[in-house]
């Protein structure tokens, strides 16, 4: 696995995980009453997966660009001493 690879996984893991622990809190504290419009619905268990999974997403997009943003300016500069040698 690449490097890049490893850095992207890495921090859209832990942008997926920050996006699900803010679903939680969204569903514990009842904000906007989802817990109780979930629970009173046969399908309720899937919407708050579906809830967890897109905002676990948008955060793992989130947490992804971030990480690119703010990456050192000669992060990958070691890829790239061997090319132009030739």
């Amino acid at each position: 696995m690449t490097d890049l690879l490893r850095f992207l996984l890495r921090h859209a893991v832990l942008g997926m995980a920050i996006g699900i622990a803010f679903t939680s809190v969204i569903l514990v504290f009842d904000i906007g009453h989802l817990r109780t419009l979930t629970a009173g619905d046969p399908a309720g268990t899937g919407a708050r997966l579906l809830l967890a999974f897109f905002i676990g997403s948008t955060f793992a997009s989130l947490q992804m660009g971030i990480a690119v943003m703010y990456a050192p300016p000669g992060a990958d500069d070691s890829a790239d001493r061997g090319a132009g040698e030739d």
